[in-house]
């Protein structure tokens, strides 16, 4: 194609057609930078789409792993609510000065439980080492403050308080009455039930870990509700990048 374009050139400078040879240099000049934007278009058209992809794959590893932390916090949402059963269960069996029963048994086991919530961040930290990769600036937002402001307050706050009680009373309490049935099973037992009922710090404690433990379920509760919007915003993003 160049051998023609010059073939062209001589032709029209051999015949002295000057004013013609200007205007095809002119349209052979625009032909190159018409060509050359072509190429970077295509380049910034491959540049954009490879960006494309990496938010896909990143919202899309970014799912999993709020998915897992879900069903995390899920099933510590309903083992809290079990231990809520068996701390009032205990309590109103020591107002109503009931004897030992095998429900006492089954409500003493859950003192020393309480659920402490695993959080998949792999993909948030690397999210957040490469800046504003999300084109989408609302979702983004989104996604920090379930990272950086509910999972810290379960973390930092609520989780520090339960370890707090736990260190500070279960231990002392668990061990002074409560034993283990056998090596093989969780399930324990109150040593001296009587011992128990007749003990008002222990009583005073039970019921401050009530509150604590229904606190942190409307906690759960918040954390969970609000992951379900994010995920669900994640997978509006994901259609509109793949369309």
């Amino acid at each position: 194609m160049f051998r023609f374009f010059r073939q062209i050139r001589q032709k029209l400078l051999t015949d002295s057609k000057f004013s013609r040879y200007l205007l095809y240099a002119i349209g052979e000049i625009l032909l190159v930078v018409i060509g050359i934007l072509i190429a970077l278009q295509v380049d910034t058209w491959n540049d954009n789409r490879k960006l494309v992809q990496q938010e896909i794959t990143l919202l899309e590893e970014l799912r999993t792993d709020l998915q897992e932390t879900l069903k995390d916090l899920q099933f510590g949402k309903s083992l809290n609510e079990s231990t809520i059963t068996g701390y009032r269960l205990l309590l109103a069996a020591i107002d109503g000065n009931e004897p030992h029963s095998p429900k006492i048994d089954s409500a003493s086991m859950q003192i020393a439980f309480f659920h402490v919530p695993r959080f998949r961040r792999t993909t948030y930290e690397s999210l957040k080492g490469q800046g504003e990769i999300l084109s989408n600036n609302a979702l983004r937002r989104e996604i920090s403050d379930i990272y950086d402001r509910r999972f810290t307050y379960l973390t930092e706050d609520q989780l520090k308080v339960e370890w707090a009680l736990f260190n500070k009373h279960t231990l002392d309490y668990t061990s002074k009455y409560l034993r283990s049935k056998d090596s093989d099973s969780p399930a324990v037992y109150p040593v001296d039930f009587e011992s128990m009922k007749a003990d008002t710090p222990f009583i005073n404690y039970l019921s401050s870990l009530l509150s604590v433990r229904k606190y942190g379920v409307r906690v759960y509760e918040n954390t969970i509700e609000e992951m379900k919007k994010v995920i669900a915003s994640i997978d509006l993003e994901l259609e509109n990048l793949r369309e």
